[in-house]
């Protein structure tokens, strides 16, 4: 980039000594009874020469100095993205290792529910089947008497509508 830079302030400079002959030669046309207007022509075009001269000059150096900052604000980003990668580092690192604790915590909480259902079983499966094949053969014993007391009420029922058919027809 600097370098097209200079290449850009160099041709202004010949563009510039260009036009200077070029006004020179006009200049030098003009009849020598306006040889005052030639010298006060040819002053003020070499004031003006130096004057774009030094504002070229000062344009090339402000350019430099505009891609010297440029450069350094780069490698001052570059330092702070190193910095900063140490504490994203760090903190994934530590991120990481929180995640693999939990998960590890949650691993063994689910062991150690899984064995504790294990010796729950252990402990009171036999006793629960036990109690539930009681529990049914009880419900078992209370539904056939529940139906045959309603056989019978039924059983009762009926007699008495017969009985009652009777006494009417006789």
């Amino acid at each position: 980039m600097e370098s097209k830079i200079k290449e850009a302030i160099d041709k202004s400079l010949e563009e510039l000594k260009s036009i200077q002959e070029k006004v020179d030669e006009f200049i030098d046309d003009i009849p020598d009874d306006t040889h005052q207007i030639k010298t006060t022509a040819k002053n003020t075009l070499a004031q003006i020469n130096t004057l774009l001269n030094n504002a070229v000059k000062q344009a090339g150096d402000q350019a430099d100095e505009a891609q010297l900052q440029a450069h350094l604000g780069v490698k001052e980003a570059q330092e702070k993205i190193e910095a900063s990668k140490v504490v994203v580092d760090d903190y994934l690192a530590r991120a990481g290792d929180e995640s693999k604790k939990l998960l590890d915590e949650v691993q063994l909480k689910q062991h150690l529910a899984m064995m504790e259902a294990r010796d729950f079983w252990d402990e009171r499966g036999s006793k629960m089947a036990e109690e539930f094949k009681e529990s049914a053969t009880n419900f078992q014993s209370v539904a056939e008497k529940a139906a045959a007391d309603l056989q019978s009420a039924f059983a009762q029922f009926s007699d008495i509508f017969t009985n009652a058919d009777k006494n009417k027809k006789g």
